[in-house]
Formats: C-alpha cells, structure tokens, sequence
C-alpha cells in the first residue's frame, strides 16, 4: 500500500512538473538557508565549550567607574591579582595567566651556515606557563606540560609553528630567537587549537622570562594591582561547588584590603564565565548572542515563507485534481487514504528539496567560510546535531506544509469534487491564504528595510569624519626605536618626494589599543576620570591630518614635556575656552608621572569605533612608546613607494620581517561584525524575496484557475489586456501594501534598537520606507504580471470551455 502511495506521487509530481520545481526549489533554499544559518550559530555557541572543566572557568576582567558615572569596561586583570586570589581564595582551585603580544619577529638559526629564516608573528604570540595548560585542553605531541615552561626562555610551539620553523623533525632542544634580544629553547609541541577558540596562541613563551621580554615593567606587571593591560588575561579555576559571586566579593575585599578603600574604589573586577567570553561585547566578545536569536528566527521565517508557498501552490493544484480526487471516494478512498496520498507527495518533494539544498550547502560553505571568516562543514553523517536539526526540519516541514491542502483535499465531498466544486465549509476561505501572502511580505520587507538601514550604517560607520585624514597612510613596525636609526630612517625616507611625511608612534591615532590612566591638570589632585593616551612625535598632528585648534604644536622630545589635548578632556576639566588650557601643567600616570606643559588643542578625533563615544585623549612624544611609523605617501605609483620604504627599513633593520598595512583598511577592520551583518540580512532578505515571488506566482495561479471562465467572457465583451492584468494583478498589489504598511513599523522598532548600539549612528530617514515599499511593490507586480499578462492573452473560446 505504502509503495503505491508513493508511485501514484511521483506519477502526479512528474504530471506538473513546473509546479514542482517551483515547490522544491523554494523548499531547498530555505533547508540550505536553515542548515548554514544552525551551523553557524552553532559553531560560535561551541568556543571554548570543548575544555575538560570550561564550567568552572572563569576570566577576570574590570569595571572602571569614577565619580561621572560612566563605566569602563576592560578585559585584562592585573598579573598581582592572579598571585594574591591563588594564595588567599580556597574557592580556587587554579589560576591560569596569559599574556598576550601583538607582534614579534622569529629568527630562526641555520646549522649549515646559510644565515637564518625570518618569520614575523602576529596576535598569536603569549606568555605563560604550565598552570594555564592546567585549565585548558591542548594535546601535547612533544614535551611534558608540567615542566615545559618552568624554566626562563622557554617556549612551547603549537604543531603548525613548529613545522613552519623546524620542518618535520623533532623540535625540542631547537633555539628561536625573539625580536633579536632573547633566545628561547623549544620545550614542547602541542596540537594546532581547534578553530572554536578565542585564545588563539602558537607559541607560548615562559612566563618567567618576563623580566628579559620588558625589562622595564616587569616588576610593576607582577607586582602591581594597578597595573592593568589589556593584553592581560586572568583564568580562574573554580573548585567543585564554589560560588563565582561570592569568589568576585572577595576579590574585590582583597583589593580594598592591599590597596585602601580610596584606592580601590574605581575598580570593580567580575568573573566572567568562559561560555561568554565569545558574546560580551563589553569586552571584546567576537558575536552577541542576540545576533545569533536574530539568525535563527530567520532561518525560522524563511522555512515558514517556504510552507506559506507550498500550501499555496497545493491549493492552486487543487482544482485540476478535484475529479481525480472524486473518482477515488466513489470508489471507496477514505479520507485518510487520500490524506496519506497527499503526505505521501508531500514528503517526496520534501526529501528532493533537502537533496538539492544539501548540494547547494557543499557548494557554498566554501565561499560562506571566506566570506564569514569562519571554519563551517557540512558532515552531516558525523555531525550528530547537524542530522538531528535536519530530520526534525524535513518532519516539521512535512507536517506543516503537507497537512493542510491534504487536510482540506481529503474532506471534499465525492459529489462537489466531481463538479469540480472547491467551495462550502470544506475549503479553506481565500482570506486565509491572502493572509498567508501577507505575513510572506511582511516577513520579505522588514527584511529589506533592515538591508538598506544597515548597509547605509556600515557606509556611514566607514565614511564617517574621523577627526584625522586616514587616507594614504601606511603604518610600518619599527622593531627598535633607538633614535639615531629613526633619525636615519626618516632622513632617508623624506628623500623621496612621493613621501610627505613621517611620524614615529605608539599607534595610529584610531586603533585597537587601550593605553591610558589617571591624569592630573595643573594644582589640581588626581581627576576622577580616566584620560587616554596616543604617544607620538612632533610630525604625528601633520602626518595624521589632525586639526589643531589652540595653541601649537608639540616639539619633539624623549619624553613626555609638552602635551595636546582634545576638546573633550578640555570639557571634562570644565574649561570653557580651550585658550584658557594652554600653558597649564599636566601630569599622564600612564607616561611614567611626567610632570608637562599643554601647548596645544586638537579637534575631536575618533580614537575608537564610533560604537563609543569619543573619550578624553592627549598626546605627547615617548620614544620608549614608539612602535609604528606612519608614512603619508602621494597617491601615484603607491606601489613604487612601498618597495622604496622597504629597501630603506631593511637597510636598518635587517634582522627583521618588513610588513606594512594601510591605515583607511586597518580602521575599515572595526567593523567586520557590521560587515557580517550587513552580509547575512541582505542574503536573508534577497532570499526571502525570491520565495516570496514564488508565493506570488502560486497564488495567481490559483486566482486565475478559479477565474478563467471571467477572464474569457471579458474578453468577448471587449476587456484589453491591459484591463484584465490590472484586474488581476490589482488583488495582489493591496496584500503588498498591508505588508508594507504593517511591517514599517516593525522594522523601524527593530532598527531603532539595533543602531542605539552606536554612539554614532545615522537616523532612520522616511524615505527608506518608500523605497522599500517600492521595491516590494515593482517586485511584487512584475512577479503577478507575468502570469496575469499569460491569462488575458490566453483565447478566450478555450476559456469558455473550462469546467471549473
């Protein structure tokens, strides 16, 4: 019986196949929408989940508040914490200490004379030991974790490192040499990390050789609670049953025990449990977990657009089938067997559509994966989440997309089918299915709402006056900033007249870096809010395109003695004129207490994303800070110049990796998140769209199924073909526009949330709505119109002729 079911469904299937193609390909694509969009919610929700106790993990970061109120939130503890929680908390039962660096210089020495291979390492290089391996999973191939990094100018290599220094051979007892100031000895190999990590280190050098790697702050690194970077990152290990809350409380009481209550009471340190170190955007979380709901009531939405059509197009097949069905009951079909029939075809298109989606899911998971930045895979044989979402989809698919024409084609009676009669109590009312259509649309433009906002945020995000000129500016490293090979390397530099000029910096002014601290204006005491810091010579106001405003510029110095201050922190000292700053002492506790003169006043520049509002800032020269050039080239031959920076930089530093990256790119690089966004809603909306359409084009094939005896006899009676498309298409045009008119304001409530985000943000403009209205609109028309135009076209003597 059940095979028979089947052959008569792929019978009728075969018998209209545009209306199955139409059904399998709206279906496919929102299957394939749906498995990319779970696996990649799912692989952000796996990071860091695979350790053996990732529940009992914990990273300490702070809050900072002064007296305005406003809270600053960082992801680095202090070293000292880390020493004094361990020997204080019986709750701990282990504390894992990383520190991370930006970028080094490999060299690795040649046993054969040929000189050594040179490698410049980025964002993967750390500093630790053996305690941190306590709390995180690595496999270890070479080397023993407990004694591996114990000694001074140790390292551990990850499998990928050690091959791309060393080749194949075993590697412990092999020497690297850093930056070209210390050599360590390999002491062990581990696995590569999986991709699903945030702590994304390759090498890992000894914790105690931290007094060689920064000779001068070591001691305060170590021992200093104030001492906060960043770059610093404190994991605790919770003992079975320990409460993170009251492990907090006492980490704070330990701070204001050591340090006083005063001292103390800007800091406030929390425990943040390894499972949201991926989401809390507060500190540095890569996704917020919200994006994700966001996706996966999409890829919800898209599977209910796809049913919505199925369900129309099944209606719309209705009538052609309407004697086929009545000939079975008189013959004695039962509603039930004519149910399973209708389940039966159901599930055949079904399981066609999750074929094709799973061929397109192979397709594009490669371009997804450069496109996303992520490592997806479709292996749905050993994903055992990945087969069990798609099966309980396909069922849910089947039931909802299935049961109701099934439902409404099993109950007619054997008489009213075999008239080809539709109508009565068992047939669905045509405004369930035009409210069908709607919620389609509505679904389809809030899409398309968000797709313009969203891409005109990310365009303003990236076009946005910055308080500076990012253009043509190339940030190079500067591995050692001893002056007399700054000096040399800026004479030799401007030189060339394509190169405008030169700054030597700790950054540029808009970066990922996080320096700065306490200030002191004048006779004043210590200001009760945190002031930041861009280290820079005296060519960094012209080579950046800063604006200066009052006052002059600074004259270059080893140290910090002049200071410019944006308006910001002028306002925050409560001056109103920034005239009245000029000439006053100003004291940075984050330049070594150096007690300076303020000479100038900038123009409020974006130091951060403009997720942020624009903080206090200065600037002063410290060559101990400075470890980027800025170079400001012409705009001809950019390719040419390059090449003659890099022939100058590695006249002077030959031991080192020359690289170099433009500024406009490394600032556009804020915004990947907005990027992706941007990507996935426009993908989900063009989607969204497109089934939609097919929707469309379902339910006017039903209309003019149920109308073509009218459509003939307007015909005779003179109707052009122009009246009866408008006749025809006018219906649909009015379900697009409830659409529009209820899904405008959905939107602008869901968008109104998503750009209070931003400090700087663009403003929801009504034009925007009537474009999106527009474009649903001419989408909608040219989609009914088509088959509209077919109908008024078609002979009307044949029309005559239908039975319906």
């Amino acid at each position: 019986m059940i095979k028979n079911y089947f052959k008569i469904a792929w019978r009728n299937l075969w018998k209209h196949k545009f209306y199955t193609f139409i059904n399998m390909f709206g279906l496919a694509l929102s299957i394939g929408c749906s498995i990319i969009l779970f696996q990649f919610i799912t692989y952000h929700l796996s990071f860091d989940t695979y350790h053996h106790d990732a529940k009992q993990v914990y990273r300490v970061v702070h809050q900072l508040t002064f007296d305005d109120g406003m809270p600053l939130y960082d992801q680095g503890a202090p070293l000292a914490l880390a020493r004094d929680v361990k020997a204080n908390n019986p709750q701990v039962k282990d504390v894992g200490v990383l520190l991370r660096m930006h970028d080094i210089n490999v060299s690795i020495p040649q046993n054969d004379g040929a000189g050594k291979k040179m490698f410049a390492e980025h964002e993967n290089i750390s500093i630790t030991d053996g305690h941190f391996f306590n709390l995180f999973d690595y496999g270890w191939e070479q080397g023993n974790q407990n004694t591996a990094l114990t000694e001074p100018n140790t390292v551990v290599l990850s499998h990928y490192l050690a091959e791309k220094y060393f080749g194949s051979q075993e590697v412990i007892g092999k020497t690297i040499r850093v930056d070209n100031k210390n050599t360590f000895r390999v002491t062990g190999v581990v696995k590569d990390h999986p991709a699903n990590t945030d702590i994304k280190a390759d090498l890992f050098l000894s914790l105690a050789t931290l007094k060689n790697i920064y000779p001068d702050v070591a001691n305060g690194l170590q021992n200093d609670w104030g001492f906060i970077n960043s770059t610093n990152s404190i994991y605790l290990e919770l003992k079975d049953g320990a409460n993170p809350q009251s492990v907090e409380k006492d980490i704070n009481r330990l701070n204001v025990k050591l340090h006083g209550a005063e001292a103390a009471k800007p800091y406030h340190f929390m425990m943040l449990p390894l499972s949201e170190v991926h989401f809390d955007g507060r500190f540095a979380g890569v996704i917020q977990r919200s994006l994700l709901v966001t996706l996966g009531i999409i890829g919800l939405l898209l599977i209910i657009i796809a049913c919505v059509n199925f369900i129309n197009m099944a209606t719309a097949q209705s009538f052609k089938r309407a004697e086929e069905i009545g000939t079975r009951k008189v013959l004695g079909s039962s509603p039930r067997a004519i149910f399973i029939q209708f389940i039966s075809e159901t599930s055949y298109i079904v399981v066609f559509a999750a074929l094709l989606s799973f061929v397109m899911v192979i397709t594009a998971i490669p371009v997804l994966n450069n496109w996303l930045q992520t490592q997806l895979s479709f292996k749905l044989f050993n994903d055992y989440r990945l087969a069990g979402f798609t099966v309980v989809v396909l069922v849910i698919i089947i039931i909802a997309a299935g049961s109701y024409p099934a439902l409404i084609l099993s109950r007619l009676k054997p008489v009213n089918a075999l008239k080809n009669q539709l109508g009565g109590k068992t047939h669905a009312p045509g405004f369930t299915r035009k409210g069908l259509i709607v919620v389609q649309n509505i679904i389809a433009q809030v899409l398309i709402i968000s797709t313009i906002l969203i891409t005109m945020q990310v365009k303003y995000l990236k076009t946005a006056d910055l308080g500076f000129n990012k253009n043509a500016v190339v940030m190079i490293p500067v591995p050692d900033n001893d002056k007399s090979k700054t000096n040399y390397l800026r004479n030799q530099l401007l030189a060339d007249p394509a190169i405008k000029s030169i700054s030597f910096c700790y950054r540029a002014p808009s970066s990922t870096a996080d320096k700065g601290g306490s200030i002191k204006f004048d006779t004043r005491d210590w200001e009760k809010f945190v002031g930041y810091t861009q280290i820079g010579d005296a060519d960094y106001v012209k080579t950046f395109g800063m604006q200066l405003i009052a006052g002059r510029n600074i004259v270059e110095a080893d140290t910090a003695r002049e200071y410019l201050v944006n308006e910001v922190l002028i306002h925050k000292l409560g001056l109103k004129d920034p005239k009245q700053a000029i000439g006053r002492f100003f004291t940075a506790g984050d330049l070594s207490n150096n007690p300076g003169i303020i000479v100038g006043v900038v123009k409020d520049f974006h130091a951060k994303s403009l997720y942020t509002a624009i903080a206090p800032e200065y600037i002063s020269t410290f060559r101990k800070g400075y470890q980027y050039a800025g170079v400001k080239i012409g705009s001809n031959n950019p390719s040419a110049v390059i090449d003659r920076i890099k022939k100058e930089w590695q006249e002077i530093y030959p031991d080192n990796v020359f690289e170099y990256r433009f500024l406009d790119q490394q600032i556009a690089d804020f915004y990947q998140k907005e990027d992706l966004l941007n990507k996935l809603i426009t993908s989900s909306a063009i989607i969204a769209i497109f089934i939609s359409c097919l929707g469309l084009l379902g339910l006017i094939s039903l209309l003019t199924l149920q109308r073509t005896k009218e459509i003939g006899i307007r015909k005779v009676l003179g109707a052009s073909v122009t009246n009866i498309t408008g006749l025809l298409s006018v219906d649909f045009l009015k379900l697009v526009l409830i659409a529009v008119i209820v899904a405008s304001p959905i939107a602008w409530l869901m968008m109104s949330k998503y750009l209070q985000n931003f400090a700087y943000r663009i403003d929801i403009q009504w034009w925007v709505f009537v474009l999106a209205a527009f474009v649903a609109l001419l989408i909608a028309f040219v989609t009914v119109s088509f088959q509209s135009i077919k109908a008024a076209m078609a002979n009307p003597v044949e029309s005559l002729r239908s039975r319906d």
